[in-house]
């Protein structure tokens, strides 16, 4: 039995080792196929994952999905610690979502929000399906807070950002993507990219808003942007953006300033509106609220002020927009100041003005007032003058050196003012036509003013009048076409032409000429013009000189005072010297006076022709044929030669001159008495008788009809009575009366007719 219980041991020892080589086996295979055991968790930590993932849904359409690649939950709250995250923030339509992706982050589970201490990066509107374009707007900021529920981002820290056509920075931002709006809080630095080359916009503001869906920037409370040489100034201002270009931008309190190579322009308004094209180049500037512009060239310098200004532009070369076009409306003011020192500046008033530029931009080429307007020169220097020219439609065309170079006005009028140094008393000139065109030397300076249709003149008491007008500025001549008629208090003048002094007012008057010189009221009068009664002149052509005090007739001249009348080829009138020269078939014609006892008798003989149904008799004219003619006032004698032949209504004398001595015009004859020399020869003729003298020298004597007649072999021939010779023959006109001189060496002779011719 012992020896059994010993075998029994002995199996049972190695039945277990066996098993226990089994057991050993299976173990050792099962510990090669077996997972390791999961590490132990730290004290603080709830639970930690891999490729971890969440997210919520909405209408069953995805509405937030969160990517991490570890995540780590507290044990003590519901705070998730997150390593290479990406969140997702779905839009409505679940086509695009809001991505954020982030190294770390932590999320709150109770509250599903996710705070990224270290640098974020935000991209919107990414495609759900598809690869995502490169072109959209990305956001680039720590300390970011998110929440999940409604995918609003917010952070404190220095942001950085790009999107489509442009890129930017601030401190504190945040996204709301339910109204897709992006908020930039302060120190915001935009750049807007324009055409490929251009240099980029830079918006500085310190506060921006971005409503992604209506594509609006609004900055506040204060903007700049800078562009190139220009930066704008203002207050509020709203960017527009569309297809991801800038289209507009609006501003209030503006104030900027564009410089470039040779031109500064600076401007400001209430309000400013600027949009652009769609490679973001601008095309139009409105600044509306009292406007103003100051345009600085080489050139000189324009200042443009108005209610409101519309600024055109068309790129240019370098990328820049280049100035076209300028209306002004609402008091549109536009003054000019060229470069030269002594040039006279410019200023055109008017409700709406439009300016055209030349190619560049740089200067004015044309401007065009689409209402009432006036135009002012503003003299540099005392010798010249003040001019403004009102119309109500204008078109100033300006020359390279930023000078009109001309102008055309409809239904225009000028004012002209005297200078510094125009003598005293000289009065302001103004001009009136239906059209007024102008044209200016290189300097700048009025060349020539041509006024067409229905011109009117006025300058104190002198006025003018004609179908048009050319001032010629240089000579300060004005010359009057058609129909041309002057007047001032001495008197007037018409005709087809005529050229005025300005300075002097003397002129030269062509084609049918016709004047009228009023008397001059003084304490001598003149025999030959009166000074109760005006001169009426006509010729072909009149030149005044000495300030109208010289007046020169030519051309089947005729001057006339009543019945008074001077006929001549040329008449030459010195109104200073009061004198008179008149040449080539001199006519002169004298009203004779009633004498006192002529009167009576005529009284009597009128009575009789009345009532025998007959005319009065005509008036006595004493009429004087020469050669010429020469009047001085200061002895009032009038001197003929060159053949003379005086007529009077019974008698003429002809002579080779005649001097005639002149009563005023109060006497009863024009004609004290006459003198003629040099083969005189004197015919008396009345009813039934004829009484002819001869002799070298003759006296007529009006007052009681006397005759002398001496020099060489005087010779009396009476029809009645035959002829009578003498050294001197006297006789009278009113009766029979003869008186004879002898000398020896001429003894009187007379030979009687008896009985009847």
């Amino acid at each position: 039995m012992r020896s059994l219980r010993w075998l029994l041991l002995a199996a049972f020892l190695i039945a277990a080792a066996a098993v226990f080589r089994i057991y050993r086996t299976q173990s050792t295979a099962r510990k090669t196929t077996q997972r390791a055991p999961p590490p132990y968790l730290a004290a603080n930590t709830k639970a930690e994952a891999i490729d971890f993932e969440w997210g919520q849904s909405a209408g069953g359409k995805p509405a937030v999905k969160l990517f991490a690649k570890e995540s780590r939950q507290d044990a003590s709250s519901n705070n998730m610690e997150l390593r290479g995250i990406e969140m997702r923030i779905y839009q409505k339509d679940g086509e695009h979502y809001d991505r954020i992706r982030s190294e770390s982050a932590n999320f709150t589970t109770d509250e599903n929000k996710l705070f990224a201490p270290d640098v974020a990066e935000i991209t919107l509107q990414v495609p759900a399906e598809g690869d995502a374009p490169d072109n959209l707007t990305s956001i680039k900021a720590g300390g970011v807070n998110f929440d999940s529920k409604t995918g609003r981002a917010v952070t404190d820290q220095p942001v950085a950002f790009t999107f489509s056509k442009g890129h930017g920075t601030c401190t504190g931002a945040s996204y709301d993507p339910q109204s897709h709006e992006l908020h930039l809080d302060h120190n915001v630095t935009v750049f807007l990219e324009g055409s490929p080359g251009a240099e980029p916009m830079k918006v500085e503001t310190e506060e921006l808003v971005y409503v992604e869906q209506t594509s609006i920037i609004r900055l506040g409370p204060w903007s700049r942007l800078t562009h190139g040489g220009t930066v704008l100034d203002a207050g509020p201002a709203v960017i527009t953006i569309e297809d991801r270009v800038l289209r507009a931008i609006d501003t209030t309190a503006a104030h900027g300033k564009d410089i470039r190579e040779g031109k500064q322009l600076d401007y400001n308004a209430a309000h400013l509106h600027g949009t652009y094209n769609e490679n973001g180049e601008l095309e139009k500037l409105v600044a509306d609220g009292d406007a103003k512009l100051i345009a600085t060239m080489a050139t000189g310098v324009t200042t443009v002020t108005g209610t409101r200004v519309d600024l055109t532009f068309t790129p240019g070369e370098s990328g820049d927009s280049d100035l076209t076009n300028a209306l002004v409306t609402g008091k549109g003011y536009l003054e000019s100041h060229p470069a030269a020192q002594d040039a006279d500046a410019k200023i055109l008033r008017a409700e709406v003005l439009e300016l055209h530029m030349r190619p560049g931009g740089r200067d004015v080429e044309r401007v065009n007032t689409h209402t009432p307007g006036t135009l002012e020169f503003v003299p540099s220097l005392p010798t010249r003058h003040r001019r403004l020219l009102k119309s109500e439609r204008m078109v100033v065309n300006y020359g390279p050196r930023n000078e009109v170079q001309s102008f055309h006005a409809d239904l225009g009028s000028t004012e002209t003012y005297p200078t510094a140094e125009d003598k005293k008393g000289t009065a302001v000139s103004y001009t009136s036509s239906k059209t007024i065109d102008a044209g200016f030397d290189a300097g700048g300076q009025l060349k020539d003013l041509h006024q067409n249709d229905n011109f009117r003149y006025t300058e104190g008491v002198r006025k003018a009048q004609a179908d048009s007008a050319v001032l010629d500025n240089e000579r300060n001549l004005m010359t009057l076409n058609t129909r041309a008629h002057i007047a001032d208090d001495t008197g007037s003048t018409t005709a087809d032409k005529i050229v005025i002094n300005q300075a002097t007012g003397d002129f030269d008057a062509s084609g049918h000429v016709a004047t009228t010189r009023m008397a001059e009221k003084k304490k001598d009068s003149t025999g030959m013009l009166d000074d109760d009664a005006p001169t009426q002149g006509m010729a072909d052509h009149v030149i005044t000189a000495n300030r109208n005090q010289l007046i020169h007739y030519m051309g089947s001249a005729v001057l006339w005072q009543a019945s008074n009348r001077l006929q001549a080829g040329t008449i030459d009138i010195d109104r200073a010297k009061r004198s008179v020269i008149a040449e080539d078939n001199v006519v002169s014609q004298f009203q004779e006076k009633e004498k006192d006892g002529d009167k009576d008798k005529e009284k009597g003989e009128a009575k009789g022709k009345a009532k025998a149904g007959t005319k009065p008799g005509a008036p006595t004219i004493s009429i004087v044929h020469a050669a010429k003619m020469v009047y001085t006032d200061e002895d009032k004698i009038a001197v003929y030669s060159g053949g003379v032949d005086f007529r009077r209504p019974t008698l003429s004398v002809k002579s080779q001159t005649l001097k005639a001595w002149l009563n005023d015009s109060s006497a009863d004859s024009r004609i004290n008495h006459a003198f003629g020399d040099g083969k005189v020869e004197i015919l008396e003729a009345a009813k039934g008788r004829q009484r002819v003298g001869t002799g070298e020298h003759a006296e007529y004597y009006t007052d009681d009809g006397r005759i002398v007649v001496s020099g060489g072999q005087p010779l009396l021939t009476d029809t009645l009575r035959g002829n009578t010779r003498g050294a001197k023959l006297t006789y009278f006109t009113d009766d029979e009366r003869l008186i004879v001189d002898g000398t020896l060496q001429q003894p009187v002779q007379s030979r009687l007719r008896h009985g009847k011719p």
